[in-house]
């Protein structure tokens, strides 16, 4: 009877320990997945600005160069 009792409180501790394993692994996970969105949010808005930067630039050198060549 004492062995079952312990092999059953083993059991129970055990049970606990997973619970609490996954419980602090979800919560790294939804953190973790989190940070994710916001770095490929920012990266993906750093990427756009660049781009129109870009087709800003692009179109005013063109706008000097056909001045100062096509008069």
């Amino acid at each position: 009877m004492r062995a079952e009792l312990i092999q059953e409180f083993q059991l129970l501790q055990n049970s606990r320990a997973n619970k609490f394993a996954e419980e602090i692994s979800d919560k790294f996970i939804s953190s973790i997945d989190a940070v994710n969105e916001k770095v490929a949010s920012s990266l993906s808005k750093r990427g756009s600005m660049l781009l129109m930067l870009d087709r800003k630039l692009n179109f005013s050198v063109l706008k000097r160069l056909r001045k100062r060549f096509i008069k």
